[in-house]
């Protein structure tokens, strides 16, 4: 079942980011709305700028001093926590909601270059309905709707 998960949430990863973006807290979007590095780039020279970034480092360090980060960056690191919290949520709610679709029509699939998302799309007529669902939403933001 790991190996499902984990192609699964590889093909679903670019979909959801995507919604777990949009559904960022109201505002965060506005050009007047710092990112995190906006607005944490004194907390990082001043918390961080010893540190090797690549790999987290840098938000691990933010994270390390969050008790003394500025009011700029602790709002705009926080929305960005919320966001990747929405992200893991979303991931696991579809696989959670695939997976029986995907053992069922999918298992002998070799994972990768898209193959599980066509597998699950040629068989959209006998998936679950929330299943069919999620593999429309995937297509139709990849640009693959066949309508």
């Amino acid at each position: 079942m790991f190996s499902i998960r984990t192609s699964l949430s590889a093909v679903l990863a670019p979909a959801i980011l995507t919604l777990a973006l949009a559904a960022a807290p109201a505002g965060a979007e506005d050009a007047e709305t710092p990112g995190v590095w906006e607005a944490c780039e004194a907390d990082v020279a001043e918390y961080c700028g010893e540190v090797e970034p690549g790999n987290g480092h840098i938000l691990s360090c933010l994270y390390a001093h969050e008790t003394v980060l500025s009011e700029e960056c602790d709002a705009a690191f926080a929305d960005f926590g919320n966001a990747i919290d929405g992200f893991f949520f979303t991931v696991r709610s579809a696989l959670a909601t695939c997976a029986t679709d995907v053992e069922e029509h999918c298992s002998g699939v070799n994972f990768g270059k898209g193959r599980l998302l066509s597998c699950l799309g040629a068989a959209e007529d006998d998936l679950e309905p929330e299943c069919e669902a999620i593999v429309m939403n995937i297509n139709e933001f990849l640009g693959d709707d066949p309508e």
